[in-house]
């Protein structure tokens, strides 16, 4: 992926809905990726301690 896609002030949001959407699927991706891993991390603590 080229992250300078993302990143283009120039080009308004409007202009391609498609990148739009996928840029909020893959937050949302992202955002479920983080919460698995610092569940998984919390339960490595709770099993430690």
């Amino acid at each position: 992926m080229d992250s300078a896609f993302y990143t283009r002030a120039d080009v308004p949001v409007w202009r391609d809905p498609l990148s739009a959407g996928w840029r909020a699927h893959r937050n949302l991706l992202l955002l479920r990726l983080r919460w698995h891993e610092r569940r998984a991390a919390t339960a490595d603590q709770a099993d430690r301690g």
